[in-house]
């Protein structure tokens, strides 16, 4: 019989805005513990919220064993490592009067804008081990700002929003940025219909054909990529990996749910082009013959299941003037659109500026933009620059079809 544990703790601290100031303060600590236990081709779980007992959490998974839920036993070897940075990012008693501050300075930098949603504090902790002595701790940290963005007497719910996260507060790099934003959000600008570049966060595309990437449609023929793994599907110059590592990831695992470390803590899913893997389990790898991810999801009494947690793209160019020297589309709200089986994608876009020279240059109406999966990640993708306009942050350029 084989065993895992793991351990894992989120502290989240968290402050409501409306108005441009602070009216609540929440902190959350959960603790959850799981035990797997593997014998005869067959898994039993056992979890619990709090702090966990091992000894009767292995219990209670042995005796699930009589389900006969079958999945493989393929534990990792033998490896100890520790990636730990929860360093405070901000002692609890400066939050609240630190965000209010950057908050009343916010307020005056864009007075026309009335600011609500959400400060926070995450900190994280996993630890993992195994029967065959492998032991994994990973934690972080992380900082976020969610603000949603109000023009005073427009009458919308939101006009835009202000965002970012990283593991670190710098108030002066925040409202630098924010600035630029609020002023071209007061240039209105017009574009004619056409093909541009367009600049969006790569998730703003990508999980509308996520599921095209899991392992159970792949086999089945389900997916867009069935039969294309190893093959060159997609520009040269597109690389996508789970993102795991501490320095980008602030509180993501380093390892899955299954203990599987990654080189460089990011399982590739395309390389220069070519697929490279697709979301899977140990199970599900096994059960198609495909490669294991490294990317598995659990709930605490869950079996394991297909994830994927934070998109990382290769960078292709350092800045976002080198990226898209001309004019360019940047798209900062966009819901409401889908994707059809064939891969076509169209979105509409409520809140979009038009960017020339890598600058803002105005806030353009609404719009709505379009392509097909192939095209967009292959001779349409032009490339990703990473940390523009803030640090941690990734921005991807796609040629679109864009309509007003």
């Amino acid at each position: 019989m084989e065993k895992e544990f793991i351990r894992e703790t989120k502290r989240t601290i968290t402050l409501n805005v409306t108005g441009g100031k602070i009216d609540s303060f929440r902190e959350i600590e959960k603790t959850t513990g799981t035990v797997r236990v593997y014998e005869n081709g067959c898994i039993g779980i056992a979890g619990c919220l709090g702090e966990p007992d091992e000894a009767a959490l292995t219990e209670k998974a042995k005796e699930a064993l009589a389900f006969g839920v079958p999945y493989p036993c393929k534990l990792e070897g033998a490896l100890e490592l520790e990636e730990v940075h929860d360093a405070e990012i901000l002692p609890i008693a400066d939050f609240i009067p630190t965000m209010q501050d950057f908050l009343d300075r916010l307020g005056a930098l864009c007075p026309k804008f009335a600011f609500s949603n959400k400060i926070g504090l995450e900190y994280s902790r996993t630890e993992y081990r195994n029967s065959l002595g492998r032991r994994l701790v990973s934690a972080g940290r992380q900082f976020y700002v969610s603000l949603v963005a109000q023009n005073r007497g427009s009458g919308n719910l939101f006009d835009t929003f202000f965002a970012w996260d990283g593991d670190y507060f710098n108030a002066e790099e925040l409202l630098d940025e924010f600035k630029k934003e609020y002023d071209a959000f007061f240039r209105p600008v017009t574009l004619e219909p056409g093909r541009y570049p367009v600049l969006a966060v790569p998730d703003q595309l990508l999980y509308r054909f996520g599921r095209h990437f899991l392992g159970d449609l792949y086999a089945a023929g389900a997916s867009l990529l069935s039969g294309k793994l190893g093959q060159p599907v997609f520009s040269d110059r597109l690389s996508v990996k789970d993102d795991r590592n501490p320095a980008t990831a602030q509180t993501t695992c380093f390892f899955d749910a299954e203990g599987c470390v990654a080189p460089d803590f990011r399982p590739t899913v395309v390389e220069n082009g070519v697929l490279k893997g697709l979301m899977t389990t140990k199970k599900t790898a096994a059960q198609y013959g495909l490669p294991d991810l490294g990317s598995a999801d659990a709930a605490y009494d869950g079996v394991p299941e297909p994830g994927f947690h934070k998109t990382w793209v290769e960078p292709t160019a350092e800045t976002l003037r080198e990226l898209v020297p001309e004019k360019a589309v940047f798209a900062v709200v966009a819901s409401g659109g889908d994707a059809t089986p064939e891969g076509h994608f169209a979105t509409p876009v409520q809140m979009a500026y038009l960017m020339e020279n890598g600058e803002l240059v105005g806030r353009l109406p609404e719009l709505n933009i379009s392509g097909e999966f192939f095209e967009l990640f292959g001779k349409d993708y032009l490339g990703t620059v990473h940390d523009a306009p803030l640090p941690g942050t990734i921005l991807s350029a796609f040629m679109m079809d864009v309509s007003i």
